[in-house]
């Protein structure tokens, strides 16, 4: 056998090309329909990134294992050392990233008419729920605070004075139990002056540590 053989564009190949390039339009309209729902929000790019060629590699990878059973469960077992981390993760994006991927099988089987349709009316959902449903703006505070600190009750005061809503997430000892974190979801006011109530909580914790972040909505694969 020619090594050049491997080179040369046969109908089949000429097919898997045709379904990369559908994988690509098919991803770059399920990434435009991601940055449309987030405007004026905060996004990952490589989340973008991701679910923008995520339908292009399952396009290129179903042709080849569609009629292999033993590369099929291979495939499976790729996936099984794939996990996602969320910190804490948005359910939607995981939506998302599974949508990506459905879109890329149902191209890689060369139904590009029932993937297209799916692409379309997935993404207008998306769009008109995720701009028309009213989300609370909510953040994590993390306060640091002393072993021998009451925590139930002490900050609640500071809390009515600059947030809407709250409530404890968790809460962990550190530094070999001489101290405790409190993780609180918050939802501060419209005109909450963040230094302003960083600096009232840290009169009461005694200047520990205090860390006031937003959700991080990025799902990352982790090997």
């Amino acid at each position: 056998m020619n090594i050049t053989d491997g080179f040369l564009l046969n109908a089949e190949s000429m097919s898997i090309l045709f379904s990369m390039v559908m994988g690509l339009i098919a991803g770059a309209i399920i990434a435009s329909g991601y940055i449309v729902a987030n405007n004026g929000k905060k996004y990952s790019k490589s989340f973008v990134i991701t679910i923008l060629l995520l339908p292009v590699i399952m396009s290129i990878i179903i042709p080849f294992i569609a009629t292999d059973l033993k590369k099929t469960l291979s495939l499976a077992g790729v996936f099984a050392l794939v996990r996602f981390r969320s910190i804490p993760g948005d359910s939607k994006d995981i939506l998302y990233t599974f949508f990506a991927a459905a879109v890329g099988l149902i191209i890689g089987l060369k139904s590009y008419s029932i993937g297209f349709i799916l692409v379309i009316i997935v993404t207008i959902l998306y769009i008109l729920l995720s701009r028309c449903w009213k989300v609370e703006d909510k953040q994590i505070l993390k306060i640091t605070i002393p072993e021998d600190m009451n925590y139930k009750d002490v900050f609640n005061d500071i809390f009515d004075k600059y947030l809407v809503k709250y409530g404890v997430k968790n809460v962990k000892t550190s530094n070999m139990g001489t101290l405790f974190t409190i993780s609180y979801w918050v939802q501060p006011k419209k005109d909450c002056d963040t230094k302003a109530f960083i600096d009232e909580l840290r009169t009461r914790n005694g200047n520990l540590n205090i860390i006031l972040e937003n959700p991080d909505d990025q799902l990352v694969p982790v090997l």
